[in-house]
């Protein structure tokens, strides 16, 4: 698998910063980590699943960055994809995780069979908290999903939300990428 490209990540970032979406990316790994599935879950500040409630969500593989297609029945990103995410006006906490059933048949150690969750990311889609001017629209446009690892860069069952893109991005190599530790 390639890394992303300079040309894929202008496109997504422009794409992202000239729409009402968000756009949460989860960038490619090695081979087994990219076929585990991470899905989705949008919640709102009381705890209730709002997922397809408040949503819709489109996605793209980063290799053709310039198709989306919409999601058929859940919200799932593998290795490479982004999803559109067109949230409803309000406050959420946007988080991934991945059911044990879904790792099981991977090549995988037997510690990394388990259900794999993440940290919550709160977004408004409204209004940014800490801006000057409180009628302005939030900046944020893209967050990004990566597996966590151990200091000896072992994956360990979970997630990593963020709005800063991995240091492995930053750097730009093109041939592989690192999880977040």
């Amino acid at each position: 698998m390639r890394g992303i490209s300079a040309l894929a990540l202008a496109f997504l970032l422009a794409a992202a910063a000239f729409s009402e979406e968000l756009v949460v990316y989860r960038p490619q790994n090695s081979a087994d980590i990219n076929a585990v599935r991470c899905w989705i879950r949008v919640e709102d500040m009381d705890g209730n699943d709002v997922t397809y409630k408040n949503a819709r969500a489109a996605f793209a593989y980063m290799d053709r960055p310039d198709v989306l297609s919409w999601y058929r029945r859940s919200f799932y990103l593998e290795g490479g994809m982004a999803c559109h995410l067109y949230l409803d006006p309000g406050t959420y906490r946007i988080s991934v995780y991945t059911p044990k059933s879904h790792v099981e048949c991977f090549p995988l150690p037997e510690r990394l069979r388990t259900d794999w969750d993440s940290d919550s990311f709160v977004y408004d889609s409204g209004i940014i908290e800490n801006s000057v001017d409180k009628d302005d629209a939030n900046l944020l446009r893209v967050i990004f999903v990566s597996p966590v690892a151990d200091e000896n860069w072992f994956y360990k069952p979970r997630w990593h939300v963020d709005y800063r893109a991995p240091s492995y991005l930053r750097n730009r190599d093109p041939q592989f990428t690192k999880p977040y530790r």
